[in-house]
């Protein structure tokens, strides 16, 4: 697995993990700024700006990569691909370790103020 591959792995499983927790999924732009450069161009229509790139992107992603963590932790490939890239100082590599499966039920609230919810 190259580096980019690793990357777009993470990267999916981040925006996995945004949709299944919060039914908002990551826009290209926000993916591209994980990825580090232009990579993700899908043309889709953007009727409102992200919720994720408001704000403290970074804990934001890094919330999101312990949920990807958690919902991937028995997919030896997502593993693999943490692994070749957990020398990186980015929110990819080691800096946001993967915490408890718990942390997916306990960021309700943290989540609804990312999002703007109840």
């Amino acid at each position: 697995m190259t580096t980019d591959e690793a990357r777009e792995l993470i990267i999916d499983g981040i925006n996995y993990a945004a949709y299944r927790e919060t039914d908002s999924s990551l826009h290209d732009s926000d993916k591209n700024r994980l990825f580090g450069s232009e990579h993700y161009k899908s043309d889709r229509s953007i009727a409102q700006p992200s919720p994720w790139a408001e704000g403290d992107f970074e804990e934001k992603m890094a919330m999101l990569l312990r949920w990807a963590n958690a919902l991937n932790r028995s997919v030896p490939a997502f593993q693999d691909a943490q692994s070749l890239l957990e020398r990186e100082d980015s929110v990819l590599g080691a800096r946001h370790p993967p915490r408890q499966a718990s942390e997916l039920k306990s960021s309700t609230r943290i989540v609804e103020k990312i999002l703007g919810g109840p």
